[in-house]
């Protein structure tokens, strides 16, 4: 009886006490647990947030802007689109002027040209140009003649495209 209550003394007790002292910091432990679970959550979201945006600039590198030396031809084809889209008269060559830029990946051609026509014809370019799928924007407009009695004007207008270097 002595050796069985020297054993419950020695083991089963400090089992006990070791099982009790578990219970009471089980709470602290499930806050701990669940705490970890939030900051898992809000990290998952922060990093689904992050795919998103990579996959927002994949979008917008694909859609909007033109890809390599290939897409020369497809910006020339689509500034021809343009023109006749805005029915407006190109009275000289189109220019083009090269521009890379290194640590951004990326290249601007610049198109240079001069137009003729009534106003009318400038707005409907500006609008072509805006509802163009593909990222060109108009970087400067000089205002060459203007013929007040008739509206006609003489516009050198500068186009630029984006692109890609593969």
């Amino acid at each position: 009886f002595v050796g069985g209550l020297l054993f419950h003394q020695a083991f089963a007790l400090k089992k006990k006490q070791t099982y009790d002292h578990a219970v009471q910091s089980l709470p602290d432990r499930q806050n701990e647990y669940e705490q970890v679970l939030e900051a898992n959550k809000d990290i998952k979201f922060e990093w689904s947030q992050w795919d998103e945006a990579k996959r927002d600039i994949e979008d917008i590198q694909n859609r909007y802007f033109y890809r390599g030396n290939r897409s020369m031809n497809r910006l020339r084809l689509d500034l021809r689109k343009i023109f006749r889209a805005s029915k407006i008269r190109i009275v000289s060559d189109l220019i083009f002027d090269y521009a890379d830029w290194e640590e951004e990946n990326l290249r601007r051609v610049r198109v240079n040209f001069t137009m003729a026509g009534l106003y009318n014809a400038l707005k409907r370019l500006i609008y072509q140009v805006e509802i163009h799928p593909k990222f060109l924007m108009i970087e400067r407009i000089d205002f060459r003649d203007i013929d007040t009695q008739t509206g006609r004007v003489e516009l050198n207008i500068v186009i630029a495209g984006y692109y890609e270097n593969e």
